[in-house]
């Protein structure tokens, strides 16, 4: 038996986490989770649990913290130190650093349980498939062993990781569950696409639980803790009718609570719609990102129109469903009437919610590898505290992006008041300042609350803690080298 320390550098429950946890506790491994700004000294935490094993999830942003960390934890335990993620998977070469030992692409349940055992043997795990590691300087990525398909196969995702260290995410009254892996589009924005690509078995790469396992997953998480609503994170929850015919009412009978999930909106049906709406869904998320058809199609790879989309929230809002988009604004080549027209846009559909952000191209992503070849941004940019949120900057400067900002700041106000739309505009045509960042935050809680179904108590909390744990604690734990 190995003992494994997750250090986790952001503040949500990880699906992914949950199930790397799981396949280790099967194997009999000792698992504890760290997340700095929730743990008093975290760095002492994690030198006096002395793990075997410190492994990383990290996405771009937390690239530089994350070694700050793994050299912080490694000099003072010895562990084996492992990093996956998206980050790693698509930019491997972080393995060259001295602190790194390896790095786990993709999904790694069975990989990482792999290296935990023979690192509790003594033994090498370098032949092993889906990792990547240094040896005498130079990069070595072995291959990616092919998709996993039956996702049953695998042990319930481990909810006690969040729920028995944490009372933030014991309390909270959603909780989160992924009936799914994979998406079958290639939104030139997303991972998505390049994920797929890298597996021998790309066609497998869409995957759904059987809604039996689902259904006795998520009643043995609720045995751990108490939930008011549901949240399913899946990118296309609405994917399969016939997944959704088997699910649905046995969810309702079973477990009986309300909940909302994502669904791309022109995949929409009167069947699918009258399901979740039977079944206790309340609310349907979908992205829409911007309203100009041939921009979306072209730019972001997304091929469906404005008739569809209006044809799609008509129907959830016929069936009593609740519509929320997310919106990207600052698009490499917007101005400023383009990002109006997106407002107008929503305003016209009478979405119930909206979340607007401003454009980050991800590396890995289609449209990055576009920009880059462009010498429209830099191949990694620095990552500040700002780049935390997509909420907050965009990379992408624009002879637009003042005024873009400024609007992002106001959409959620310019949405539930229209009438408000020609004040807003001529604010934002004044510089980006902390009262309409403030403002934003108002108007985003306010939302959030309203969507998710907490109090006002909740939602002040909630969003403290959000505030304090990502610009304020995270910034005073991090290790210096």
């Amino acid at each position: 038996m190995a003992r494994v320390a997750f250090l986790q550098l952001n503040f949500y429950e990880l699906h992914g986490l949950e199930s790397l946890s799981a396949a280790l506790k099967a194997r009999g491994h000792e698992v504890r989770l760290f997340i700095p700004g929730y743990e008093r000294k975290a760095l002492r935490a994690l030198a006096d649990y002395r793990p075997d094993v410190l492994g990383l999830g990290l996405t771009t942003v937390e690239r530089d913290e994350a070694l700050q960390w793994a050299r912080a934890v490694k000099e003072r335990t010895g562990a084996k130190v492992v990093f996956g993620g998206i980050d790693p998977t698509f930019f491997p070469d972080i393995a060259l650093d001295p602190a790194v030992d390896a790095v786990l692409r993709g999904e790694a349940e069975q990989t990482l349980a792999d290296l935990v055992d023979r690192v509790g043997r003594g033994e090498d795990f370098h032949d092993l498939a889906g990792i990547a590691y240094a040896r005498d300087g130079q990069l070595v990525t072995n291959p990616l062993p092919p998709v996993l398909h039956d996702l049953d196969t695998l042990p319930f995702p481990d909810k006690s990781l969040y729920m028995s260290s944490y009372r933030y995410f014991r309390d909270y009254p959603i909780k989160f569950f992924m009936a799914s892996r994979g998406c079958p589009h290639g939104c030139s924005y997303c991972a998505n696409r390049g994920l797929r690509a890298l597996y021998p078995n790309p066609g497998d790469y869409i995957r759904f639980k059987s809604p039996g396992y689902f259904i006795e997953e998520i009643k043995a998480a609720l045995k751990l803790t108490t939930a008011r609503v549901i949240g399913f994170n899946d990118d296309l929850f609405t994917h399969r009718a016939k997944w959704l015919r088997e699910f649905l009412p046995r969810f309702k009978a079973e477990v009986g609570l309300p909940f909302f999930c994502c669904a791309r909106i022109d995949t929409l049906t009167e069947e699918k719609v009258r399901l979740l709406a039977e079944n206790g869904c309340y609310t349907c998320w979908y992205g829409l990102e911007g309203a100009d058809p041939a921009y979306r199609e072209l730019m972001l790879g997304r091929k469906m129109s404005n008739d569809q989309i209006r044809e799609g929230v008509e129907l959830l809002h016929r069936h009593g469903i609740l519509a929320q988009s997310y919106n990207i604004l600052n698009l490499p080549g917007e101005g400023f009437p383009a990002a109006l027209e997106t407002l107008r846009f929503n305003q016209e559909l009478k979405n119930d919610f909206v979340v607007a952000s401003l454009f980050q191209p991800f590396p890995g992503t289609e449209l990055f590898a576009k920009l880059l070849a462009e010498g429209k941004i830099e191949e990694r940019p620095h990552a500040s505290r700002t780049t935390v949120s997509y909420f907050a900057f965009s990379p992408v400067r624009q002879p637009d992006t003042p005024r873009v900002s400024n609007l992002q700041k106001f959409f959620v106000l310019a949405q539930r008041r229209p009438w408000l739309t020609g004040l807003v505009k001529r604010l934002c045509a004044l510089p980006p300042n902390p009262l309409f960042d403030i403002l934003f935050l108002v108007s985003f809680a306010v939302q959030y609350g309203r969507s998710h179904r907490l109090s006002a108590r909740e939602v002040v909390s909630y969003n403290l803690k959000h505030l304090f744990t990502t610009y304020i604690a995270r910034g005073r734990s991090v290790p210096r080298d």
